[in-house]
């Protein structure tokens, strides 16, 4: 090759790179795909809100912290006791999607974990939140905490809720609060949101994608 026709290729490679490194910078085009939204409903990708410490009160009576949560899928779901319908619901629900999870090959429990966390602690105490949680089985814990306790969580996922006013020591009141269970990954970060109306094969369903998209990733 002569030198006039070398240095005509080199010019022309130059402008390729140029245009390359325009439109994708350093990357390549394939980790640009990767990274695009696989359109899974109420999945947040590629960003997704780390965690920062919280620190509740487990039903186990000791500290619930932010390490706690790490480590496993983590769907939580806020609610109270003595909630009369959405609570029971969704917690029925819950237990029937762990069923349905537990039934596939594509899911091991010991990597998935269900955590009811009660923004009612002034009723809802340790004991009786133990005894609450136990219904439901393998794989659920529960929590609670002080208003500052379980606003350390709730400002954190944007989670709604409303405790009618009441005397001290009354127990017929009602707490207004969200629908919505919230999933966390096991490095922490808010994953997606299920809305409702849920149903089991729906969240099991929904999960194994995500588990797929990430067991797809480079």
């Amino acid at each position: 090759m002569n030198i006039n026709r070398r240095v005509a290729l080199i010019g022309v490679t130059a402008l390729i790179v140029g245009a390359y490194v325009q439109m994708f910078g350093f990357n390549f085009p394939f980790k640009k795909l990767a990274m695009q939204n696989p359109g899974i409903e109420g999945f947040f990708w590629p960003q997704q809100k780390a965690l920062s410490d919280f620190r509740l009160v487990s039903s186990r009576n000791t500290p619930y912290e932010l390490k706690d949560i790490s480590g496993k899928w983590s769907f939580v779901f806020f609610g109270y006791t003595h909630c009369p319908d959405i609570c029971p619901i969704t917690m029925n629900t819950l237990r029937l999607a762990r069923d349905q999870m537990n039934s596939s090959a594509e899911v091991s429990l010991d990597n998935v974990k269900f955590l009811f966390v009660s923004v009612d602690g002034e009723r809802d105490t340790p004991a009786h939140l133990d005894n609450y949680i136990g219904y439901f089985g393998e794989n659920f814990q529960a929590a609670t905490g002080s208003r500052e306790q379980v606003d350390s969580l709730t400002n954190q996922l944007g989670v709604p809720y409303t405790i009618d006013a009441h005397n001290p020591g009354d127990t017929e009141y009602l707490v207004g609060h969200s629908g919505a269970i919230f999933l966390i990954s096991p490095t922490a970060h808010l994953a997606a949101i299920f809305h409702a109306p849920h149903t089991a094969e729906q969240i099991t369903r929904r999960f194994m994608e995500i588990l797929r998209f990430y067991a797809s990733q480079p």
